[in-house]
């Protein structure tokens, strides 16, 4: 069986082609929305024009936007809430752009323009979030979270986050509220929120797209409210990272009507179970762990091998707060090496760009295999599985499918 997925998203934005032995049992496992229209510029246009009555008379404007970690074109939404911004009378001198990286590493000049288009950084001042620093103290959440969030952000009159609606880990969905919390909040914010609130409710909110009942959410959602972001654009993407799905308002409101299509659009049903998993990464490839994880839940009782699609050369995320900086050294909330499922033999991570110090948000190194050729990770594959029958399970990004 011969197949393809879309990879690289910010560099090459390519397809990547598979090939399998004829004797492997083989399928592709797509999700729900994958069936549906891509988004053209004219629905972007009619998204966002909801926003002119919040625009109109603002003095000045912050856009936070989400990093390359996170599969939103920005630079397809951009240029038609700049055209709403214009026929609003709003000047580009009164406009600058935040990128909500939360504890992530800043972004450059070449990142921006990935992200945003060129025209936004010729036109208008473009920031990183400093986690750390510049960051004020508005008040607390019922549960306790400081609310300490960008000074600039907090200094505008008209607040809009762009971003994309996905499963997370433990707040359900990613988007909406989010681009505050932790996006633009100090690191003790977020550590609080993603370690004290999250080792209290982990039964209750650990779990990809677990958002009913989610206390950590709805500490998001106020963290949002308190600090005052005005409106959010979000998208749902498919596996491509094509946006399909937009909404434009109120947050409150995304959530009121994105949720439930939300659980319908990223669910990936599967009636079989594998030997082997290939897992691509595309929507977040620099956090390819999410993608591991989906993996194993696929394989069989007896156990069985993970592939890894992940050929990206920037890696995997610099986190601040979860990452590893040295031999011993780890971020405040680090949980050290990962330890693998019962059921994975071996996890096979298909890069040219093999980064030894982050292997950690992998597992552990004699745990690893790292191939640089399709072909050869294949035929390796095929020797460890000679003489039976081999159930193999495709899933095109699973940085953002869920079960």
């Amino acid at each position: 069986m011969d197949t393809t997925v879309q990879h690289d998203l910010w560099n090459r934005d390519a397809t990547l082609s598979l090939s399998f032995p004829a004797r492997w049992n083989t399928q592709v496992l797509a999700m729900g929305g994958d069936g549906k229209e891509v988004l053209a510029q004219d629905d972007y246009r009619k998204a966002v024009r909801r926003l002119a009555p919040l625009i109109k008379g603002k003095k000045e404007v912050c856009i936070l936007f989400d990093d390359l970690s996170r599969p939103t074109r920005t630079y397809e939404i951009v240029p038609s809430l700049l055209e709403l911004f214009q026929q609003c009378g709003i000047r580009d001198e009164q406009v600058r752009f935040i990128c909500a990286l939360g504890t992530h590493a800043p972004l450059d000049n070449r990142a921006f323009r990935k992200k945003l288009g060129n025209e936004v950084m010729e036109r208008f001042p473009v920031y990183n979030h400093n986690p750390y620093e510049h960051c004020e103290l508005i008040g607390k959440t019922k549960l306790g979270t400081p609310v300490m969030v960008n000074k600039e952000y907090l200094s505008c009159d008209l607040r809009i986050g762009i971003g994309a609606f996905m499963p997370h880990s433990f707040c359900g969905f990613g988007g909406g509220y989010k681009i505050v919390m932790p996006a633009v909040s100090h690191i003790d914010a977020i550590e609080y929120h993603h370690g004290t609130l999250l080792k209290k409710y982990w039964d209750i909110c650990y779990g990809i797209g677990k958002y009913q009942n989610n206390p950590l959410l709805e500490d998001i959602k106020e963290c949002g409210k308190m600090s005052r972001l005005d409106a959010v654009i979000n998208v749902m993407v498919n596996t491509g990272a094509f946006a399909t799905d937009i909404y434009a308002g109120d947050p409150d409101g995304l959530y009121r009507e994105m949720l439930e299509r939300a659980a319908q659009h990223y669910r990936t049903p599967a009636h079989k179970k594998a030997d082997i998993v290939f897992a691509n990464a595309l929507g977040k490839a620099s956090e390819a762990v999410i993608a591991l994880s989906l993996a194993e839940e696929f394989l069989k009782d007896e156990g069985g091998d993970v592939v890894v699609l992940c050929d990206i050369e920037e890696g995997q995320v610099v986190h601040y707060l979860l990452g590893r900086f040295g031999k011993d050294t780890w971020g405040r909330l680090a949980f050290g090496e990962r330890k693998k499922s019962g059921k994975t033999k071996k996890i096979h991570i298909y890069s040219q760009h093999r980064d030894r110090a982050n292997e950690c948000w992998f597992g552990k190194r004699e745990e690893l295999i790292w191939h640089k050729s399709l072909e050869d990770m294949t035929n390796h594959l095929d020797e460890q599985y000679r003489g039976r029958a081999v159930d193999v399970l495709i899933i095109p990004d699973g940085t953002i499918q869920m079960i």
